[in-house]
């Protein structure tokens, strides 16, 4: 990937966060707001597809590990894995914008936002803080399926071209798909 679209995924994850600290954390439901840090990934995995999706993972997660009390990485971590999982899909065209049903990214985007923070409990319970599982995670995962379906277009529409441009060529370490 090229400095130019590492720059353009440092950039949409920042704008994320602030829209992260002036818009989603007044909107609190039970005490707890919508994380859109997993818009990100996930959108860029439909769009780009696996690579992408990782990449923004990783950028969005590394950034907005930052700004919360938890150990670092695991935000990182977990969007990688959502932006593989999400990205996939995006690999096979799933959802693609030209070519796919209009509620199939809303709804992959919902299902990826309602997973993202179950999985962040999980791992951070794992790696040792059991906190992280309580019923809070479950009013989170709600809100951050809503908030993935809802902007998950948006974001698709403006940086998916920005990025999938030159990873439809296979890198030095991807094998050409098709081959064998």
């Amino acid at each position: 990937m090229t400095a130019a679209k590492w720059a353009w995924l440092v950039v949409s994850a920042l704008a994320i966060v602030v829209l992260q600290l002036t818009v989603a954390d007044e909107l609190s439901i039970a005490g707890r707001h919508p994380e859109l840090l997993w818009v990100l990934p996930v959108a860029i995995g439909l769009a780009a597809g696996s690579t992408a999706g990782m990449a923004a993972g990783f950028v969005a997660g590394a950034i907005g590990d930052l700004f919360v009390p938890a150990p670092l990485g695991l935000g990182a971590l977990v969007g990688v894995l959502v932006g593989y999982a999400v990205g996939r899909m995006g690999d096979e065209g799933v959802g693609d914008l030209r070519g796919a049903a209009f509620a199939v990214p809303p709804v992959l985007a919902g299902a990826a936002g309602l997973c993202a923070p179950l999985a962040y409990a999980l791992l951070g319970a794992i790696g040792g803080h059991s906190s992280y599982l309580s019923l809070g995670v479950l009013v989170v995962a709600l809100e951050d399926a809503a908030a993935c379906a809802l902007l998950v277009r948006p974001v698709m529409w403006l940086l998916g071209p920005r990025l999938a441009a030159d990873l439809s060529r296979p890198g030095p370490l991807e094998p050409v798909r098709g081959a064998m």
